[in-house]
């Protein structure tokens, strides 16, 4: 039934899921102040902002997939758990043991932030 396939980054996509969850979607983008909504405006075409548009207005015919696949690094905190790389604006930010605030992006670019420490992840969609 789906006619419309749109690809996305995962940091799109999650911001695009957490805004049809909103309880006034047009609201929280128009009182979006510290900009969390501009990764999925700043990278889309004409069609793909109609389509989330129809999406976050409840047509069933959108579908959203992830573009490319994404990874993440880890290595072992010193209590031997295992922890995630994080990165906030460009800057490197301590390690998390929480999957979701771990840094994820494609593999060329998850390669740069490698070290010995660090060991790549394929992020599960």
């Amino acid at each position: 039934m789906t006619e419309t396939v749109v690809h996305v980054t995962r940091e799109q996509l999650d911001l695009i899921k957490e805004l049809k969850f909103q309880s006034y979607t047009m609201f929280a983008l128009a009182e979006d102040k510290n900009d969390r909504y501009t990764e999925i405006t700043n990278s889309i075409n004409e069609l793909e902002e109609k389509a989330i548009l129809r999406y976050l207005g409840g047509d069933k015919t959108v579908e959203f997939k992830v573009k490319e696949p994404l990874y993440r690094l880890w290595g072992k905190d010193f209590e031997g758990e295992k922890a995630y790389f994080a990165r906030k604006g460009g800057l490197y930010a301590p390690a998390t043991s929480y999957k979701k605030y771990a840094f994820t992006a494609p593999l060329e670019e998850i390669k740069k932030w490698q070290t010995p420490d660090w060991e790549i992840e394929k992020v599960d969609d």
